[in-house]
């Protein structure tokens, strides 16, 4: 970290296991001082009433998993990637109760692909029903939507985006639009004038790496720095997801950079 950012380690629960070694700092052989934990929701097998986190065997229920997050001495922050539109008001209704008990006063994210305007594919849960079910259950979270897989075959274009920004104008929340690496190489979309006016609005942008280090979209992250150069009231947040280390304790890692976009501190 320097005086232009603030390096945050995020990771990836993929069952109690990892999750029990994330929190005791087991991952990395050090004591963990926090950071955010992403949390990958879907419908139970066993109960497909109950969230899980996706890919725990045995299921991990979503309830046991953040009582585990929130009992732990470290500040960690969640992020929910919502995989299951009926999971959505399920998982707000958990945060909200231990929002009342206490417990829940570190950052919140709530990830979910969504359908609106000109990326109104079937399948999806619409943006406006995703925002009324936040505020009507729990509010207090950084919004974080994400096109669906079917919108991005020519990037984020200018459309995509400029509906995308439309349907969160009005929100009160912290809204972090979700951008994938790969799909950001293909776009032309000027994202500092399109969002310059909009003092909510941030990226998060998510880059996926293998054996060789990074790898497809890393022109175009470096890109939209410095779009970014000048603009010193915006954020961007820089996930670099290794898939390197895929058999220790099956936790994907993030290393993230929150920057105040005055110059490149990667």
């Amino acid at each position: 970290a320097n005086n232009n950012g603030l390096n945050i380690q995020w990771e990836t629960v993929t069952d109690r296991n990892s999750l029990l070694s994330i929190l005791k700092g087991l991952l990395f052989f050090v004591d963990s001082p926090g950071g955010m934990l992403v949390i990958p929701v879907i419908s139970g097998i066993d109960k497909p009433k109950f969230p899980v986190v996706e890919d725990s065997d045995p299921e991990l229920p979503l309830q046991d998993c953040l009582e585990l997050i929130l009992a732990s001495k470290n500040p960690w922050g969640i992020y929910l990637r919502v995989k299951s539109q009926t999971q959505l008001a399920v998982s707000l209704q958990l945060l909200q109760q231990a929002y009342d008990m206490g417990l829940l006063y570190h950052p919140t994210w709530l990830n979910m692909d969504i359908a609106h305007g000109i990326f109104n594919f079937q399948g999806y849960m619409t943006g406006q029903e995703f925002l009324r079910t936040i505020n009507q259950i729990f509010p207090h979270v950084t919004v974080a939507p994400s096109w669906p897989q079917e919108a991005l075959d020519q990037g984020y274009t200018l459309q995509l985006v400029k509906d995308m920004i439309k349907l969160f104008q009005g929100t009160w929340q912290d809204v972090s639009l979700q951008l994938q690496a790969v799909y950001l190489e293909r776009s032309e979309t000027r994202f500092k004038s399109l969002l310059q006016n909009q003092p909510r609005f941030s990226l998060t942008v998510e880059h996926r790496t293998g054996k060789e280090g990074l790898s497809g979209g890393n022109h175009s992250v470096t890109s939209l720095h410095k779009g970014y150069r000048d603009c010193v009231t915006k954020c961007v947040v820089y996930l670099i997801i290794s898939n390197q280390n895929k058999n220790v304790c099956k936790a994907s890692v993030f290393f993230v950079i929150y920057i105040k976009l005055t110059q490149l501190v990667i």
